[in-house]
C-alpha cells in the first residue's frame, strides 16, 4: 500500500486500520492489480452491513449488488501481496482527511467515511449515491434530526457539589433534601445521592423589581 496524506489523523483511528486490513485481504483474494475506490467502497458497506444491506438513514444499499461489480470491473495481475493504491484512491483519501478536519473529531469513524463516499463523483460511490438520489446534506439533515430528538442528559451533583454550586452549607442541602424541598436521586444500590441541574434551579425563587432583602 503507498503512503497516502493520512498522518495528521492520529494513530489510533482502529476503524481506518481495520478497514485497510480487510482492503488488503479483499484485493489479494481477488488478485487485484491496485486497490480502487470501488475496492474501498465495497470493503466498507461489507465491513457495516447487516444481513447484506448497508442502511444508513435515507440510505439503502444492497452489497451484493456492489460486490459483483467490483468483482467484475476490478483490474487483475497481483504478484500475491497487496498492491499499490490507483489514483482514485489516493485521491479519495484526501477528501477523507478534508472530512476529518470539516467535523471537528479527531478520531476517525464510521461517519467520516460515509460523508466522504458521498462527496464523491467518480467510481461506484458516485454511481450508486447518484442512483438513489442521496446527498450529503440529506444525510446531515438526518443526523441533525436524530441527535435533536435525543434526550439532553443534565449534570448530576453530590451534595456538596450542590451546596457549592448554590453557596449554602452542605448541611442545609441534606435538610432541604429530607424535607422534600429538594428532589435527589440515590445511585441504584448505593446510598451515594445525585441532584440534577434542574432540581438545583427549583430552589431558587425570582425576586420582584427592589426586593433586595
Amino acid at each position: 500500500m503507498v503512503d497516502v496524506p493520512l498522518s495528521e489523523l492520529g494513530r489510533d483511528d482502529a476503524f481506518l486500520r481495520n478497514l485497510n486490513r480487510e482492503l488488503d485481504a479483499e484485493a489479494i483474494r481477488l488478485s487485484a492489480a491496485q486497490e480502487t475506490l470501488d475496492l474501498y467502497f465495497l470493503v466498507y458497506l461489507r465491513h457495516l452491513a447487516r444481513f447484506g444491506f448497508f442502511t444508513f438513514g435515507p440510505i439503502t444499499i444492497d452489497v451484493r449488488l456492489v460486490e459483483d461489480l467490483v468483482e467484475r470491473t476490478i483490474p487483475r495481475g497481483s504478484d500475491g501481496g497487496a498492491p499499490p493504491w490507483s489514483d482514485d484512491l489516493v485521491a479519495f483519501s484526501g477528501r477523507l482527511v478534508q472530512e476529518v478536519s470539516r467535523s471537528g473529531r479527531r478520531r476517525m469513524d464510521e461517519l467520516h467515511f460515509l460523508m466522504a463516499f458521498l462527496n464523491t463523483t467518480e467510481g461506484l460511490p458516485g454511481r450508486v449515491f447518484g442512483e438513489l438520489g442521496v446527498t450529503s446534506e440529506m444525510v446531515e439533515a438526518y443526523i441533525r434530526r436524530v441527535q435533536s430528538a435525543r434526550p439532553v442528559l443534565e449534570e448530576l451533583y453530590t451534595p456538596e457539589e450542590a451546596a457549592a454550586y448554590l453557596n449554602v452549607r452542605v448541611q442545609t442541602v441534606r435538610s432541604w433534601i429530607r424535607s422534600g424541598r429538594l428532589k435527589a436521586k440515590r445511585l441504584a444500590g448505593q446510598r451515594s445521592l445525585r441532584i440534577s441541574t434542574t432540581d438545583l434551579q427549583s430552589v431558587l425563587e425570582p425576586i420582584e423589581p427592589g426586593d433586595t432583602d
